[in-house]
């Protein structure tokens, strides 16, 4: 898994992109997600951006294993999708189109399922 995430970062933000991957509890998700959004729910994924290309991606891996299976997929194809999708955020990009886009193109390049 941390091979296939190093990969999916160095090629969306780059080899030297200082980013980082938690993996979280729902308990710690919700925590954060009212702490620094004002939202009530446990989110997948949190991303906070210090600058451009660089931040911390914060993932829920009960939740991605929940909808994992929800969708057939495995666990871990999930967490990659959720890991393109925070590098996306950490690039400046907000939910969007461009950004759909872009996810499903990266999914198609790493052979991934969401």
């Amino acid at each position: 898994m941390k091979e296939l995430l190093q990969h999916i970062q160095e090629s969306i933000a780059g080899k030297n992109a200082p980013v980082s991957c938690v993996f979280a509890n729902p308990v710690r998700m919700r925590s954060l997600n009212r702490r620094y959004r004002g939202k009530t729910y446990t989110p997948n994924v949190l991303t906070f951006r210090l600058a451009k290309n660089e931040g911390d991606i914060f993932i829920c891996k009960e939740i991605a294993a929940g909808e994992a299976r929800r969708l057939g997929i495995p666990t871990r194809e999930r967490i990659a999708y959720l890991f393109i999708h925070g590098l996306l955020h950490l690039k400046g990009h907000t939910h969007s189109r461009t950004m759909e886009r872009l996810e499903r193109e990266y999914v198609k390049k790493f052979l991934l399922r969401y």
